[in-house]
């Protein structure tokens, strides 16, 4: 057989109609891979921030106001107890109302139940621990009625002690928020773990749209055609589909990002306020100086430096629409891309 002979029997590796069902296949493809990488993104963003949202910073804020408010129960029945006003009221309205905030914020604490299994455990101890602070201050006010003195101050010292003690009440409330404020951190960082992926998509979105434009240019040299609508409306949406992906990730990532770097902390600082004010307090009278009557635990700013937080998270979870979107869109370049190929699929068939 000659060379020629043997040429025209090997068939040729890339007919037209063969050539346009791979590229058809490739922009399907790449649309449905597109749309599933972008979805993946979505729902990994959308999955931590609400973690965080519901569970996480309310865990977080619950824990640190917890111990505000025990801080300051501590220095309302020292306040009482030096100004005499024990005998007659006992620790006082302050004191009850505090230790009424930090019962009521450990109880959304176990309502909630970020911290698992070991966060369990953990609060049960604390709750045990409330228990017995909250027994040996009403054994220090009985005492104290019945005019032993030193030995209701001695009880007292035994309350503070277990309060503020190593490995006391208090540190082991911030021994919870401290795994709440990791868990949040880890959440954080657990979102964006997908931040490969997010590039990942509009990588995808780049070649997909290199693809129709591939295959654009080569319909109009094979088939005299310049133009191939149902192409480059697909090529349009793409555009819009990644520039709105793109921007919606980035807006979840900041609003995420805003709330974990400065949400929290400005959260905190105003916490931190509080409790510096009642620990120095409790110290004074304790050591047996005079204090100012003092306000108690600021219940209402506590709450107001919680709402940016809670603004922030809230904006997070903001998709924009893209939720719905996403698939729609998708389907439609899908769509268009092989109705635009399938036409010209039909012309060479005829």
């Amino acid at each position: 057989m000659s060379v020629a002979l043997a040429a025209r029997a090997v068939p040729r590796r890339w007919s037209t109609p063969r050539w346009l069902w791979t590229v058809l296949a490739a922009a399907v493809g790449l649309a449905v891979l597109s749309w599933l990488a972008a979805t993946a993104v979505l729902v990994g963003s959308r999955s931590a921030v609400s973690s965080v949202k519901d569970g996480g910073a309310p865990a977080y804020v619950s824990a640190r106001t917890a111990h505000a408010a025990l801080s300051d129960a501590d220095r309302a029945a020292w306040q009482s107890f030096r100004s005499g006003a024990a005998q007659l009221i006992g620790p006082g309205q302050q004191f009850r109302d505090d230790l009424t905030t930090a019962s009521d914020n450990l109880a959304h604490l176990a309502e909630l139940d970020f911290g698992g299994a070991t966060g369990r455990d953990l609060l049960r101890a604390v709750n045990a621990q409330v228990v017995t602070y909250q027994g040996l201050v009403e054994q220090a006010d009985a005492t104290y009625r019945e005019g032993l003195e030193k030995l209701g101050y001695a009880y007292l010292s035994y309350a503070s002690d277990l309060l503020r003690g190593d490995g006391g009440l208090l540190s082991r409330i911030d021994e919870i928020a401290r795994r709440d404020l990791h868990g949040i951190d880890g959440e954080r960082d657990s979102a964006w773990a997908g931040r490969g992926l997010a590039l990942g998509t509009a990588v995808i979105g780049a070649v997909l749209l290199a693809v129709l434009g591939y295959a654009q240019v080569s319909m109009a040299r094979r088939f005299r055609r310049l133009v191939n609508l149902p192409l480059v409306a697909a090529s349009a949406v793409l555009v819009g589909l990644v520039v709105w992906t793109s921007t919606t990730f980035l807006h979840i990532d900041h609003a995420f990002a805003d709330a974990s770097n400065a949400g929290v902390p400005a959260f905190d600082r105003t916490m931190r306020t509080q409790i510096r004010g009642a620990d120095v307090g409790a110290g004074k009278l304790r050591a047996g100086h005079n204090v100012p009557q003092a306000g108690g635990l600021d219940v209402a700013a506590a709450d107001k430096a919680q709402r940016p937080l809670e603004a922030k998270l809230a904006d997070a979870t903001d998709t924009r629409g893209l939720d719905v979107g996403l698939p729609l869109l998708s389907l439609a370049i899908a769509g268009l891309a092989a109705l635009g190929l399938w036409i010209r699929l039909r012309e060479y068939r005829r």
